[in-house]
């Protein structure tokens, strides 16, 4: 081999150690700038809507029933078709025999759930009272569904009354109820309601 073959031959692999050595370090300059697909994927994660684990449980601990109305008994019970008595719980509605009070509630809540409608019924620990009354929430089936239980309390149609372990939503309830009294809205319009239902029933008004 000739010297000039052999300077040759050195300047070829001088080139390629130098290709080389190049394309080692490409790679460490671009690490930490995303490709393409990495940046469509960042905003995805960045928006994604969170759940609502409190709901989560709620719903898997109660789901709620179908229930087709078929009579409305006075402002805190009515009748389902597949259901032959259901009492919402946490109120207590005049009775019947507490005119006219009695039946202005049970009117107030028929106009919410009129005959052939259908409710959703949510239960709560117990699911029975000693009169074998199926206990619920009531809600309609419309979007956005209102809670009946709490409508007849903030409207001034019902008192609150609570039998543990049947607890939930008694807060709300409760809160609605004192805002009625204080507007006077339904029983206490007129001032004329004095006589609460437990009393009623004891014989004491």
């Amino acid at each position: 081999m000739t010297g000039s073959t052999r300077r040759s031959l050195a300047i070829v692999l001088w080139l390629i150690l130098v290709a080389c050595s190049g394309d080692e370090t490409r790679p460490s300059d671009t690490a930490d700038v995303p490709d393409e697909a990495s940046k469509r994927e960042v905003p995805a994660q960045a928006t994604a809507v969170p759940v609502d684990r409190d709901a989560e449980r709620t719903s898997r601990a109660s789901p709620r029933v179908p229930c087709m109305v078929a009579a409305v008994s006075d402002g805190d019970s009515f009748r389902c078709r597949d259901i032959p008595r259901v009492r919402l719980l946490l109120l207590d509605a005049p009775e019947m025999g507490q005119q006219p009070f009695g039946v202005r509630s049970r009117d107030a809540l028929r106009a919410r759930m009129p005959r052939g409608d259908t409710v959703w019924l949510e239960f709560d620990v117990q699911r029975e009272d000693r009169y074998s009354r199926t206990l619920a929430h009531a809600w309609t089936a419309r979007e956005g569904g209102e809670h009946l239980n709490f409508v007849q309390a903030r409207d001034g149609w019902a008192v609150a009354v609570v039998f543990p372990p049947n607890v939930r939503h008694i807060e709300a309830v409760r809160a609605a109820v004192a805002e009625a009294r204080r507007e006077r809205r339904g029983l206490w319009q007129d001032g004329a309601y004095t006589c609460e239902p437990i009393a009623h029933k004891q014989g004491k008004c």
